[in-house]
């Protein structure tokens, strides 16, 4: 894995509360996976008191924000403008704790296993150390240009 020197936002798409990344760590472009983290923090956007932690179904959109950063690692490296995804489903979802903790770090790996035309299959995993903490298998689809949605609505 060879480390990240572009800034989350020239990656991912999502800004303000909706950026849930604390940051990139590396990016492999021969296996097709990147490393991100996330800090639990009292401030986080869906932070829960009662569970004093985010809950572990969060995870999923985590690992989303790490697919985007991915998927926009990849045009950078191949000098085009990243593009826009969307989850199609998330299936397999295993969450071995019910929330991820308050003042931890979890690491978030993404590979992409299948590529067909638009749509993209990817294996993801959440971790705190040797613990996994949840595992999903997640489809999206990617557009160059959002208009393609917008104006047509269809991919």
């Amino acid at each position: 894995m060879q480390p990240i020197t572009e800034s989350l936002e020239e990656l991912v798409p999502h800004r303000g509360k909706m950026s849930l990344l604390s940051r990139v760590l590396s990016y492999d472009a021969d296996e097709s996976s990147l490393l991100a983290e996330v800090d639990i923090l009292q401030n986080s956007f869906f932070y829960d008191n009662n569970l004093k932690g985010i809950p572990v179904w969060i995870g999923f959109e985590y690992m989303a924000q790490a697919i985007a950063a991915l998927s926009g690692k990849s045009d950078l490296a191949q000098g085009l403008i990243p593009g826009f995804g969307f989850i199609l489903s998330v299936s397999n979802f295993i969450a071995n704790v019910p929330h991820f903790e308050l003042n931890s770090t979890v690491s978030i790996y993404v590979k992409e296993t299948l590529t067909l035309d638009k749509m993209f299959l990817f294996d993801c995993s959440i971790k705190q150390g040797d613990a996994e903490l949840a595992k999903a298998t997640v489809s999206t689809v990617k557009i160059r240009d959002i208009s393609e949605v917008q104006n047509e609505g269809k991919f």
